[in-house]
């Protein structure tokens, strides 16, 4: 690696004589630290001058030089013999041999974001550039400068450096090789998740978070805009933003009529991250492709299955992420100390791990055609649905009115606080109000205590067309809606869900001759009437039975039940696997009786 006061562009863009040879094998991939670690032993110069190359290694590979042209066949000889497979070397002075083919202009990153990465590692400022390698450095700019210059897909941000025109168009994905020391190959443990955390700590305002489908990036990608010749690069000469080019790609979501199929199968564990100390962001990936498997609304969730000392455990967790990135999907997890599978969650489940899953489910949706304004009204890590949908209006620039009033114990307990606070300074139609119950330190300046009827008028929209949604504990939904139904707001704007399942309470039907048959519970010797479409969940809570819930939709299997006689109908038992239906259970929130029935609980 060396520095240079002047550097000429090839003509695509690239500067010349960078990545201007690569070592081939046999199936056409580059030989790189990626692939092989012999690459950390290798040593090598070149000399521009007499276009000759010397190569060592080991103690068993005695060091020579080549002629790059002349002495080409014996060059790639001693290389098979260094790396122990058939290889070639490979030329390309017109636009070298780049990551990035569709933008193979100069890399570039500021020496203050360099600086802050190697505090992070306890590196120096020389060890974090080997490591990351970008081929321009801007100085005098505040870390992670650069990510300005890149805008939202299907654009770029045309920049000026002296008389040389180029198009920024994305922030740079980094490979495993910055976690390895240059020349001894080193790892440091860790390396990846350590930099997505900090990576994501220090997310700037200015940068565009559609372009982060991970936060292991660094640098940008650039091309050159300007087609003239012998264009040259000289130290010292300013950086100028020109503007944005091109014209967003437009993002398209399934309407409401045509709501995603289900799907099933495995997803990567691509990255963890904590929100707050005691809840934790899982981002899901494709085991096989760059996108998603299924397509999603905002504000559904996914039904995870685990196993969990031996047995399977389904959970519903709600969808945090946006549907406008498809490359992945996020689910925002609380430990609970009870709570079996979010504590496996927490303890177990790690980067590069599978789990299996189905969905997506719910509908707790709202897209940019259901209103003209929206309130949501969260508590805890009931957010998660709302932040869905905060993501998701702000990603299309809705043209509404988005209000978020959120409760929380204490700060420390505020899920997605900073990246709220961004949102906010980008998105001028988002307004936050936060409000905490227990917080009583001296840094908090804002609003203190429960929601009350005083605080939703203060917040809720003045338009007519408009929606409340709200998400929290059972509790709190109703007592929510009920503030809202008292200060005029029409029940058909209000749309909840409550942890547990939908917060309604059952009242028997006073029409006998809609009963069809006796629901027998067996195990705690109670019986009540069946009605024409009722399901077994609801006719056993009408007796005081409490069968465990979460869904309400047939897919997380909290509610399964074994049903001991009679018959059933189920529009949906996703649920229940083969051996399941074979043993007689049935899913209490679905199963609708056709007669009298008998159930195991």
């Amino acid at each position: 690696m060396a520095s240079l006061n002047t550097v000429a562009l090839t003509p695509s863009g690239a500067l010349a004589d960078d990545r201007r040879f690569a070592i081939i094998d046999g199936f056409g991939h580059y030989v790189n630290g990626k692939r092989n670690a012999r690459v950390h032993l290798l040593r090598s110069s070149f000399d521009p001058c007499s276009q000759t190359l010397t190569v060592g290694g080991d103690s068993e590979h005695e060091e020579r030089s080549f002629h790059v042209d002349r002495d080409r066949h014996a060059l790639e000889l001693w290389l098979s013999n260094f790396f122990g497979i058939p290889v070639e070397f490979q030329e390309n002075t017109n636009a070298g041999f780049p990551d990035d083919t569709d933008s193979p202009g100069p890399t570039l990153v500021s020496t203050a974001t360099l600086c802050e990465v190697a505090q992070w590692f306890n590196l120096t400022l020389d060890q974090a550039r080997a490591r990351f390698r970008a081929n321009l450095e801007i100085d005098g700019v505040p870390p992670f400068w650069e990510d300005q210059l890149f805008g939202l897909r299907g654009t770029t941000v045309r920049f000026k450096i002296g008389e040389v025109i180029f198009d920024g168009v994305n922030p740079c994905q980094r490979c495993i090789v910055p976690a390895r020391d240059q020349t001894t190959g080193e790892n440091i443990p860790d390396f990846a998740k350590r930099f997505v955390e900090m990576r994501k700590k220090h997310f700037p305002e200015w940068a565009e978070p559609s372009r982060f489908n991970h936060f292991y990036r660094l640098a940008i990608n650039t091309r050159l805009a300007d087609g003239r010749p012998n264009l040259t690069l000289n130290v010292g000469e300013p950086l100028e933003i020109i503007g944005t080019q091109g014209t967003p790609e437009p993002i398209t979501l399934p309407s409401a009529a045509k709501r995603p199929s289900r799907w099933s199968g495995s997803l990567r564990v691509d990255c963890v991250y904590d929100n707050t100390p005691s809840v934790r962001t899982f981002r899901l990936t494709s085991t096989d492709e760059a996108h998603l498997p299924f397509t999603y609304m905002p504000g559904q969730f996914l039904n995870v299955a685990l196993t969990v000392d031996g047995a399977v455990q389904r959970r519903c967790y709600t969808i945090s992420s946006t549907p406008t990135r498809p490359h992945y999907c996020e689910i925002t997890v609380k430990r609970e100390e009870t709570g079996t599978v979010s504590r496996f969650l927490h303890e177990h489940v790690r980067e590069g791990m599978n789990i299996e899953a189905s969905g997506p489910g719910g509908k707790f949706t709202f897209t940019e055609d259901d209103a003209d304004a929206l309130l949501l009204i969260g508590a805890g890590v009931g957010i998660t649905p709302l932040m869905s949908k905060i993501r998701y209006l702000t990603d299309i620039n809705w043209h509404g009115q988005i209000s978020l009033l959120y409760c929380a114990r204490a700060e420390q307990d505020i899920i997605f606080r900073d990246e709220l606070m961004a949102l906010q300074k980008k998105f001028r139609r988002l307004n936050v109000t936060t409000t905490l119950t227990r917080e009583t330190g001296p840094t908090w300046n804002g609003l203190r205590g429960r929601i009350t009827p005083e605080l939703l008028c203060k917040v809720l929209p003045v338009e007519n067309n408009r929606r409340i949604h709200i998400c929290g504990p059972i509790e709190m939904a109703d007592e929510v809606t009920n503030m809202l139904k008292v200060i005029g707001v029409s029940p058909e704007q209000i749309h909840s869900e409550a942890f547990g399942g939908a917060a309604k309470t059952l009242v028997p039907s006073n029409n006998n001759a809609s009963i069809i048959g006796t629901a027998t519970f067996t195990d705690s010797g109670k019986s009540e009437p069946i009605h024409l479409g009722q399901s077994i969940l609801e006719a056993a809570s009408l007796v005081g039975i409490s069968v465990d819930r979460g869904c309400m939709e047939g897919i997380c299997g909290r509610c399964k039940v074994r049903l001991l006689s009679g018959e059933v109908t189920m529009a949906v038992e996703e649920a229940l696997s083969d051996s399941d239906k074979v043993d007689g259970y049935v899913l209490a929130c679905q199963a609708k009786p056709t007669g009298n029935v008998a159930v195991d609980i």
